[in-house]
């Protein structure tokens, strides 16, 4: 049977449709992926994804670099009321359709690339695969104001599929070519391929120099959490502005498995 949601959740919610600020709880890291003219599963309009940051603000939260998330967790700070917005796969729409649009609202990103796949078709996906970007385009957009590089490891494998070796080669091997194409900055943040970790995988990604690391799992990030499973709001064209606000006004503690031990 279904869990409902609580009075004070739908209280919360409806403030946020009606774009008002509600009290923080946490941060979050809204987690997209393409963004192309036409909506489709887990990709967004240009429209959508303005849509999106504009009620995001209107709740009250403050959109930051994903490493100020990262920055605060570590040092124990406060991070109630701060958001983040990341794209997994680095595909071509992110540079074309979705930069344009955080550069005019002045939103930070962290773009997670693929370090090996670059300029093909994501064949990650089931069906219609959009091309990630080419090296040259990766370091065009992680030149603009605000934009920061992640890995996504080196092919996008499932991560706790493989030997030693081969993990190695993802977490380690994909750091040091992305920090080599993009040519500035440390490349510290991961995010899982699928979202797929285990703990001798979150293990070798802090061995391999990562800050911390992201799951596809729904929730807000809190203080205490293990920075090496760190949850995330998936994105997608299924988010209305009252879905979204309902997740926007939704408590830390109504995600209760977003610190699962492995998923696979």
């Amino acid at each position: 049977m279904p869990i409902l949601p609580s009075r004070r959740t739908l209280v919360r919610t409806a403030r946020v449709a009606l774009g008002r600020p509600v009290t923080g709880d946490g941060a979050l890291v809204l987690g997209y992926h393409d963004v192309q003219t036409s909506p489709d599963g887990y990709h967004v309009t240009p429209r959508q994804l303005a849509d999106h940051i504009a009620l995001v603000r209107s709740a009250g939260m403050r959109l930051v670099p994903l490493a100020d998330v990262v920055d605060a967790l570590e040092a124990g700070t406060e991070i109630n009321g701060l958001a983040a917005v990341t794209f997994d796969d680095a595909l071509v729409g992110v540079a074309e359709l979705a930069a344009p649009v955080l550069q005019r609202l002045d939103v930070p990103a962290t773009v997670f690339a693929v370090a090996r796949r670059f300029g093909e078709e994501s064949d990650w996906w089931p069906a219609s695969a959009p091309r990630t970007l080419s090296e040259s385009e990766l370091r065009d957009l992680a030149r603009l104001p605000g934009i920061a590089i992640g890995s996504h490891a080196t092919t996008h494998r499932s991560l706790p599929t493989l030997d030693d070796h081969e993990l190695e080669e993802e977490l380690r091997g994909g750091r040091k070519i992305l920090e080599a194409v993009v040519g500035s900055g440390s490349v510290d943040l991961l995010a899982y391929p699928f979202g797929y970790h285990d703990g001798r995988v979150r293990r070798a990604a802090k061995s391999a120099g990562y800050r911390a690391a992201f799951t596809f799992l729904n929730g807000r990030v809190t203080q205490g959490q293990d920075l090496f499973r760190l949850p995330r709001l998936t994105m997608g064209a299924h988010h209305t502005r009252l879905r979204l606000a309902y997740h926007l006004g939704r408590s830390a503690t109504s995600w209760p498995d977003s610190q699962l031990d492995a998923v696979r």
